[in-house]
C-alpha cells in the first residue's frame, strides 16, 4: 500500500501534468496512479478518474475513458454499491463497443461477470464470460483468453458442473503456459487441484496444488502459497490421511502467521480442530478452536462461537461416561422425555415462525407488485394523457388558427386587387404583411406537426427521427444520424416515448448547447435499444443535481424510466454532451 505523504506528491505531479495538453502518455499515468490508489484511497481516486474523463472528452480518447469507467466500476463494487456499478460498467461497455476495442469489451464484460457471479447471478454471469473470451479471442491476448478460461470454470465450479469447469481451467492453463505467465499457470493449476478434490479424484488433486504451491514459491507469490497449503491440508483431511493433513495445517498456520495473513490462519486453525475432532483428540480439537475464535474475533470483532462450547461439552462428555452409565435408567428415560417435549415445542414454534413469515413475506411481495403496477398505471396515464392533449392542441392549431391564418391570406391577397396605394413604401409594407402572414401559416403547421406528428403513427421511429432532423437548419447545426436495426416496427409507446425523448433531447441541445454539430445513433438489438445523442457544445456539470431539476430532463427521466430503461448523461464544461438511452425488449 502506498504510504500517504507519496500518495500526496504523486498527487501534486499529476495536478501538474493535468494543466498542460492532455495527451495519450498523460492518460495512462492517471489511470496507472488511481489503479495504485482507488483501493487504499477511493476519493482520490475518483479525483484522478474524473480529470482523466474530461481530457478523454476533450481528445474523445475513447480507450482512456473507458478504463476510467472500469476503476469507477470496481470503486463502486468494492463500497458494496453493486446497482450503481453495473451502471457505470455498461456505458463503459457501450462506449468501447463503439470504437470496437475487442480487448477493452473483453476487460469490460468480465467486470460485469464478476459482479453478476458474486450476486449469485450464474447465468448472466457465464453469458459475460464467454462474451469475454470470444473478445479476447479477436483480440488475440493470451492474458485475456486464460482469465476468461478460469472464470467460465469458477462459474461451472459454482453450479456443481465439475467435469465443465476442469475442462476451462485446463484451457486457462495452455495459454499462460503459452506466454510463460507464472503467476497465471500457478493459478490455474490451483484451480484444477480444487476441482480434482471436489471430485474426489485425491492423487491429481495434490499433484496439481503441489506444482501450484512449487511455482508461488519461486515467484514468492506469499497469499498464493498460503493458500495452497490450506487447500492440500483440506484434501489429505478428505481423503482420510489425518497425518499429513496435520503437517500441512501445521505448515498453513506458520507460514500465515509470518505473512500476517489472518484469513487463512483462521482457516488453518479451523481445520485443524476439525481434524483433531475426528482424530478424537478433543482437547486438541479444542484448543484449536479457541485459536481460531480468537483470530476470527481479531478480524470481525465478534463474540466467541458457540461451537467452543460444544467441543468443551464433547471433551467433558468423553471424561464423564462411566458415570453417566451407572444412572439410574428411570432418570435417564425422563431426561429423554423431557428433552423430547422441550425440543418438539421449540421445533413447533420455529415452524410457525417460517410459516408466518413465509405468509408475511407473500404478502409484502404482492403489495410491491400491486404499488408497481399502479405506479405503471399512473405513469402510462400521465403519458397517455399528454399525448392526447398535444393531439387535441395540435388538432387545434391545425384546423382552428391554421385555418384562420389561410383566410386572412386569402382575404388580403383579394384586397391587393382593390387597394390603390398611396406610394412604393405603402404597396411593400403590404407585401411584407402578406409574407409575415405566409409564414405564421407555415410556423402553425411545423407546431401542429412537431406535436403530434403523424408520420410517427404510420410510418415509424425512424422515419419520424429522420423526418424531424431534416426540419433542422443545416447551417446552424448539422446532424448526423445513424439508424440500425429498426427495420421492424415497435411497439406504439416504445416508439413514442423515443420520439418525445430524441426530440427533447435536440432542442435542449439547439436551445442550450450552442453547438454546431450533433450525433445521433439509434440502434436496436436482440436484447434492446440504444440511443445515443452527442453534441460539440459548452456542456455543463453533469454531478450537480441542480442541473437535473427543470422539466425537459426529469420528463426524460421519467419517460424512459416508464420502460424500464436507463439514460445517463455525461458531460463537463466545455466538453460537449453525451446522451445515452437503453430501453430492454
Amino acid at each position: 500500500m502506498l504510504n500517504k505523504p507519496f500518495c500526496f506528491f504523486l498527487f501534486l505531479i499529476i495536478r501538474i501534468l493535468c494543466l498542460s495538453t492532455p495527451t495519450l502518455a498523460q492518460s495512462n499515468l492517471l489511470l496507472d496512479s488511481a489503479r495504485h490508489v482507488f483501493r487504499a484511497s477511493p476519493e482520490k481516486a475518483q479525483g484522478i478518474l474524473k480529470q482523466v474523463k474530461s481530457n478523454a472528452n476533450k481528445t474523445r480518447d475513447y480507450y482512456a475513458s473507458v478504463n476510467a469507467d472500469i476503476i469507477l466500476g470496481n470503486i463502486a463494487y468494492f463500497s458494496g454499491e453493486h446497482d450503481q456499478a453495473l451502471k457505470i460498467y455498461m456505458v463503459a461497455l457501450r462506449n468501447s463497443e463503439k470504437v470496437n476495442r475487442h480487448d477493452l469489451i473483453a476487460g469490460v464484460c468480465n467486470e460485469i461477470g464478476t459482479l453478476l457471479k458474486r450476486n449469485k447471478s450464474l447465468n448472466e454471469a457465464l453469458v459475460y464470460y464467454n462474451r469475454s473470451l470470444k473478445e479476447a479471442s479477436l483480440a488475440k491476448s493470451a492474458s485475456l483468453i486464460a482469465n476468461a478460461y478460469n472464470n467460465i470454470g469458477l462459474v461451472y465450479e459454482e453450479r456443481g458442473d465439475y467435469k465443465r469447469a476442469l475442462a476451462q481451467y485446463q484451457f486457462s492453463l495452455i495459454e499462460y503456459r503459452k506466454i510463460k505467465e507464472k503467476l497465471g499457470e500457478s493459478y490455474s493449476l490451483e484451480y484444477i487441484g480444487y476441482v480434482y478434490f471436489l471430485m474426489k479424484n485425491y492423487p491429481p488433486a495434490i499433484n496439481n496444488l503441489e506444482k501450484s504451491l512449487t511455482l508461488r514459491k519461486e515467484i514468492k507469490d506469499n497469499y498464493g502459497i498460503a493458500i495452497c497449503l490450506i487447500e492440500l491440508t483440506e484434501v489429505y483431511k478428505d481423503k482420510g490421511d489425518l497425518n499429513m493433513a496435520i503437517a500441512y495445517g501445521k505448515q498453513a498456520i506458520a507460514f500465515s502467521k509470518g505473512i500476517n495473513y489472518p484469513d487463512m490462519l483462521q482457516n488453518g486453525y479451523l481445520l485443524l480442530s476439525k481434524i483433531y475432532e475426528e482424530n478424537r483428540k478433543y482437547e486438541a480439537a479444542y484448543s484449536a478452536h479457541k485459536t481460531y475464535v480468537l483470530v476470527k474475533d481479531s478480524i470481525f470483532n465478534a463474540t466467541k462461537s458457540k461451537q467452543i462450547g460444544e467441543l468443551q461439552t464433547k471433551y467433558e462428555t468423553e471424561k464423564k461416561q462411566q458415570r453417566i452409565s451407572i444412572l439410574n435408567q428411570e432418570n435417564i428415560i425422563q431426561k429423554l422425555t423431557i428433552m423430547a417435549i422441550v425440543t418438539t415445542f421449540i421445533l413447533s414454534i420455529f415452524i410457525a415462525y417460517l410459516v408466518y413469515n413465509r405468509y408475511r413475506l407473500k404478502q409484502n411481495a404482492r403489495l410491491h407488485q400491486e404499488v408497481i403496477l399502479q405506479q405503471d398505471l399512473a405513469t402510462k396515464a400521465v403519458l397517455k394523457a399528454e399525448e392526447n392533449e398535444r393531439k387535441r392542441i395540435s388538432g387545434e392549431l391545425h384546423d382552428g388558427l391554421g385555418q384562420m391564418f389561410s383566410a386572412v391570406k386569402m382575404n388580403l391577397s383579394a384586397l391587393a386587387d382593390h387597394i390603390q396605394f398611396e406610394d412604393a413604401h405603402g404597396e411593400e409594407m403590404f407585401e411584407k404583411t402578406l409574407l409575415l402572414v405566409d409564414e405564421s401559416c407555415k410556423e402553425v403547421r411545423v407546431i401542429s406537426h412537431q406535436m403530434a406528428p403523424n408520420i410517427l403513427l404510420k410510418s415509424g421511429l425512424a422515419t419520424a427521427v429522420r423526418d424531424f432532423i431534416d426540419k433542422i437548419d443545416a447551417r446552424k447545426l448539422k446532424v448526423n444520424l445513424s439508424i440500425f436495426g429498426l427495420k421492424e416496427r415497435l411497439d406504439q409507446n416504445v416508439e413514442m416515448v423515443l420520439y418525445r425523448v430524441i426530440q427533447e433531447a435536440v432542442n435542449n441541445v439547439i436551445k442550450h448547447a450552442e453547438a454546431n454539430a450533433l450525433d445521433i445513433q439509434l440502434s436496436k438489438d436482440g436484447e434492446g435499444i440504444n440511443a445515443m445523442i452527442e453534441d460539440n457544445g459548452k456542456g455543463f456539470d453533469s454531478s450537480a443535481s441542480e442541473k437535473f431539476e427543470g422539466i425537459g430532463l426529469k420528463n426524460m427521466r421519467s419517460r424512459v424510466e416508464y420502460l424500464k430503461g436507463q439514460v445517463d448523461f455525461s458531460s463537463v464544461q466545455g466538453a460537449g454532451t453525451l446522451v445515452a438511452i437503453y430501453i430492454p425488449l
